[in-house]
């Protein structure tokens, strides 16, 4: 019994008030009319009461299902930044199930995955003026999506237009190739280059919490106007080079000849030894098949010859 009084006394104090606020009003004139009217008064304050409660408890059921709303599900690698009233609120990097209460929230979904894109095919002119033809291939990922989602309208665009930007710029600062093996050129596309690209792009797009992996040359080509022109000079480079390889190694050959035919004992004239030489490297230098011979002197006396005249 305890427990229906304390809930009907809400019920009873909400009674008396409306009760005293009819009588205030003039709506019970006498006590004579208070008597007579008090028992059609008793159903008109119950359904008072009654659409008064079921408004407040209505009112409680939409607020909860309302509140519910308020959960959503955050996708591995997925970050998630919260707006309310078009302030920042915070930033979900954790997956499973979120909660943000949904009045005046806006949320803003941004993968954190490695996105990998391709560089359009330009033309670059290389540090000695060559006009080449170069395309790239970047990796990068969102580090803090804050930034991406209130300083940058499209984080692909920006980094895309970026990074062909910055190959333009590393591109002219080294050669396409180069007949030293310690330069760094553009055809190797050694650490030099490689970092070269990476250190430069991430200082322009650190402001839009982008992180950058990697950049990569995918293709390095002279431009058709000159491809027949360096076709032709890098033939002769090469030409040069290899026959600049065929002379150290055919001088150093008949040096040690000579020096093992020295150690043998097998001592000849300097004539000799000059003409040797001389044919050693013909041989050796010669691009062609090289016919061998060996000079023969024979003396007559002149007795023969009498005899033969």
């Amino acid at each position: 019994m305890r427990p229906r009084a304390v809930i009907a006394s809400p019920l009873r104090v909400l009674h008396c008030v409306i009760a005293r606020t009819v009588a205030c009003r003039g709506l019970v004139a006498s006590p004579a009319r208070r008597g007579v009217e008090s028992a059609p008064m008793e159903p008109l304050i119950g359904s008072l009461i009654g659409s008064l409660m079921m408004c407040l408890f209505g009112g409680l059921g939409i607020l909860v299902l309302y509140a519910l709303l308020g959960f959503f599900v955050v996708q591995p690698r997925t970050q998630v930044v919260v707006l309310r009233f078009g302030k920042y609120a915070k930033t979900i990097d954790h997956d499973g199930i979120a909660y943000s209460f949904p009045l005046g929230r806006k949320l803003y979904r941004l993968s954190a995955q490695v996105v990998s894109i391709e560089l359009p095919r330009m033309t670059v002119l290389e540090a000695h003026g060559n006009p080449i033809e170069v395309s790239a291939v970047c990796s990068y990922r969102v580090a803090q999506a804050q930034r991406a989602v209130l300083d940058i309208s499209d984080v692909g665009t920006y980094v895309q237009l970026l990074a062909s930007a910055v190959v333009k710029n590393v591109c002219a600062q080294f050669p396409y190739a180069s007949s030293d093996p310690n330069e760094a050129c553009l055809r190797k596309e050694s650490d030099v280059i490689s970092s070269a690209l990476v250190r430069e792009l991430q200082e322009l797009v650190t402001p839009a919490g982008v992180e950058v992996l990697q950049v990569r040359l995918n293709d390095l080509q002279y431009s058709p106007e000159i491809a027949q022109s360096m076709l032709l000079r890098q033939q002769a480079l090469a030409m040069v080079d290899a026959r600049r390889t065929i002379v150290d190694g055919a001088v150093w050959t008949v040096t040690n000849a000579d020096k093992r035919m020295t150690e043998a004992g097998l001592g000849t004239s300097p004539g000799l030894r000059e003409s040797f030489a001389a044919s050693l490297m013909l041989v050796l230098c010669s691009g062609e098949r090289v016919q061998t011979f060996m000079p023969i002197q024979v003396q007559v006396e002149p007795n023969d010859r009498m005899g033969g005249a």
